[in-house]
């Protein structure tokens, strides 16, 4: 016999949730309509130095935007700090600690720049999948898996929080619930290297109206510090 209780309770339909890549394709077409933009970020990653030892450092980065041929980045953590500047004909690349700094042609946008990069010199930036044009086509490269985990806050910004599972990561993303629909938090694990390290970075500012003239993408290198290759 089913009891009286049971009997009672109202039946709730169970509603679909998001579909996860859509919302991360939704995310990138808005960040892709931007003409310019700028952010601040904290970060943290994983080092395994040595067996079953697992350190973590954090850092901060300042990223400013402005399309088709400009970008402006400086990261500095607990190890190192660099500082990028793209100004529509060159890149320069200054390392302040060891006071070097070196140039090179910049292709004809920020996407064709960081694709030559990756290319010819095996560099990267953190997060430098938002800064494309199409974000969607890189972060879902791969994909065997994702799923919708539900709605977060991510210092008091009511988020989406999604998971993406690819051959040698997991990452996670939680991205704005709101029309602006902009990522505010990413985790990374590496889960084929060593007690999965991981690098997590927290999106705390975004202006999507900044005022950035051609002098904030020019290079400023101190004057002690020496060119290389």
């Amino acid at each position: 016999m089913v009891p009286i209780l049971c009997l009672a309770l109202p039946l709730v339909a169970q509603e679909e949730p998001p579909d996860a890549e859509e919302l991360i394709r939704q995310m990138s077409t808005h960040l892709g309509s931007l003409e310019s933009f700028q952010f601040s970020a904290t970060v943290g990653f994983d080092e395994v130095p040595v067996h079953d030892v697992k350190v973590k450092y954090t850092g901060s980065m300042e990223v400013a935007l402005r399309r088709p041929d400009r970008l402006r980045v400086s990261y500095q953590d607990e190890l190192t700090a660099r500082e990028v500047w793209v100004d529509g004909e060159t890149v320069t690349v200054l390392a302040p600690q060891e006071g070097h700094w070196a140039s090179a042609p910049a292709a004809s946008s920020v996407d064709a720049t960081l694709n030559q990069f990756a290319a010819d010199y095996g560099v990267s930036m953190p997060l430098d999948d938002f800064l494309r044009n199409d974000p969607h086509s890189v972060l879902m490269a791969g994909a065997k898996a994702h799923r919708y985990v539900g709605l977060s806050e991510i210092h008091g910004v009511p988020c989406h929080h999604l998971i993406v599972g690819q051959e040698d990561v997991v990452w996670q993303i939680w991205i704005e619930a709101s029309d602006r629909m902009l990522p505010r938090q990413l985790v990374i694990t590496y889960k084929n290297l060593p007690m999965a390290p991981e690098f997590i970075a927290v999106i705390r500012e975004w202006d999507l109206n900044p005022r950035l003239p051609d002098a904030r993408f020019r290079p400023e290198i101190p004057g002690d510090a020496s060119r290389i290759d």
